[in-house]
């Protein structure tokens, strides 16, 4: 159905028709007041009635979708409607999700593995070519290290977006208002991965070479970009004390 030709009425009446459903087929106790509402559902969906007599008021279903939505709580009324627009039955992208979404993020994310194994078997990508760094590489050697490293960011990204969608999906709690946010999480994991694992100046402890600790660094960063803009806020501050304790010492004389 198209959003822009969806009447509030139609709208309301679409959510309250899957609540009950959802709450009938897990056996969630309604409240006895909300059995007294339900007769509207058949005036609104007999469409020769709905042309021909009074529609039921907008207020009365407002009520219903009230109390439908306190009976299937934490699910949301649009993420219920959602799940059941986009259901896929039969077929094998019911094994990727529920929802357009979350398909789409688990495919990126089959695709950044995937590009992390091609990638690895590179002749090309040796010891030497991780250990140095990107003054030291050039031609080839450094483009198939930056894509082994944005294909491990990637993978981080990608299983946070994923790890954060797939908890809303679960509790049917999941807004696609924000579908975006979670590409954008995964953008900004490519950043921070290389980032972290290139340019910013963090060692791992332990590590036995740059071999092991840049993919690390890059799948943390990509990961978790909070941690990349925590080591940046750090720097920013220790340049920042430089300059303003010269400025001090340049005051005082």
């Amino acid at each position: 159905m198209d959003s822009a030709r969806t009447t509030p009425r139609r709208a309301i009446t679409a959510e309250i028709e899957v609540m009950l459903r959802f709450a009938w087929s897990r056996g969630l106790p309604l409240p006895p007041e909300l059995h007294d509402g339900l007769a509207c559902l058949d005036v609104e969906a007999d469409d020769a009635r709905v042309d021909l007599e009074p529609r039921t008021p907008l207020a009365t279903l407002a009520g219903l979708h009230a109390l439908l939505a306190q009976a299937v709580a934490p699910a949301m009324p649009v993420t219920l409607l959602l799940m059941d627009r986009e259901a896929v039955h039969d077929d094998w992208r019911s094994m990727l999700g529920p929802i357009a979404n979350i398909r789409r993020l688990v495919l990126a994310s089959f695709l950044f593995l995937l590009l992390f194994v091609v990638i690895s078997t590179s002749p090309v990508l040796d010891t030497r070519a991780m250990d140095g760094d990107i003054y030291s590489l050039d031609g080839l050697r450094q483009i198939v290290v930056m894509a082994f490293l944005l294909s491990a960011a990637g993978i981080g990204g990608s299983f946070q977006a994923l790890f954060t969608a797939q908890r809303y999906v679960a509790d049917a709690t999941y807004d696609p208002r924000y579908d975006g946010s979670y590409w954008t999480l995964i953008a900004l994991g490519l950043v921070a991965g290389l980032l972290l694992s290139v340019l910013v100046p963090v060692s791992m402890e332990g590590a036995a070479s740059p071999t092991l600790a840049k993919p690390v660094l890059a799948l943390l960063g990509g990961f978790s970009c909070g941690l990349v803009y925590r080591v940046l806020q750090r720097l920013v501050d220790a340049v920042e004390s430089v300059f303003q304790s010269r400025a001090g010492g340049a005051i005082k004389d």
